[in-house]
């Protein structure tokens, strides 16, 4: 297992001084790649053999959203592996109490950034730096999400890809994805932000800059479920996100 203590900053709070999904993924994704790095795994050791870990799939569960200038401990480790297909959990505790606020589930591909193909012969010192423990005592959803019929989904307005997207990847941040997604979702959404108890995102394709990426909603006025798919111009899905309230 892999640790860090952070503050809840300002910046990283909504209005009601609540900590944003978007700070939750990115404690996420800072705690895994501090993880790398620290273990002598991180970017250099990967551009060097031009390989990457790329996330394909969130499961994000909310019992509290961490407040500000709360003082948490954000958690990861490795879980699960099969064939080219990495499995990690996450949680952020309370560091005084050790309440659990949110918790998580994640897979990741270990691909060739030259070919872009899946990549399975991972370095052994990749693995040995990661280690293996039993998977979060937590139920997740099985399967996978299934992207609803388009015509049953309402436009919005299309974003084209500019460098504030971009990550050492070379393509849009996985976190930057769910900021795109979640631009598409109804007002009625945006101010339920405090009932949000389950994310769920999955990652078809990549994007680059100069790419457009069309959202599409789906939603019902009195329902707690929003579905956000990101389109391509070639109606490619890029991007399904399902949002719990």
């Amino acid at each position: 297992m892999y640790s860090y203590n952070t503050r809840v900053r300002y910046s990283e709070v909504d209005e009601t001084r609540d900590a944003t999904l978007l700070s939750v993924i990115n404690w996420f994704q800072d705690c895994c790649t501090f993880e790398a790095e620290d273990r002598g795994v991180g970017v250099d050791w990967l551009s060097e053999r031009h390989t990457a870990w790329m996330l394909t799939g969130w499961q994000i569960r909310i019992n509290r959203r961490p407040r500000y200038c709360e003082n948490i401990k954000v958690t990861t480790w490795a879980c699960g592996f099969r064939y080219f297909i990495g499995k990690r959990n996450f949680t952020i505790e309370n560091i005084e109490t050790g309440e659990l606020l949110v918790y998580a589930y994640s897979e990741w591909a270990y691909v060739n950034t030259s070919t872009g193909l899946p990549e399975k012969n991972v370095p052994e010192e990749e693995f040995k730096a990661y280690g293996m423990a039993d998977p979060l005592d937590k139920d997740f959803e099985k399967g996978k999400l299934k992207a609803p019929n388009i015509e049953g989904l309402k436009a919005c307005d299309s974003i084209t890809v500019t460098d504030q997207y971009i990550d050492t990847n070379h393509h849009v941040n996985n976190g930057q994805y769910i900021a795109i997604a979640m631009t598409a979702l109804p007002d009625q959404f945006l101010i339920r932000a405090d009932e949000l108890k389950s994310f769920r995102a999955e990652y078809k394709m990549q994007s680059v800059k100069g790419d457009v990426l069309y959202p599409y909603v789906m939603s019902e006025e009195a329902g707690d479920t929003a579905v956000v798919v990101l389109k391509d111009s070639e109606d490619g899905t890029r991007l399904i996100a399902e949002f719990k309230f």
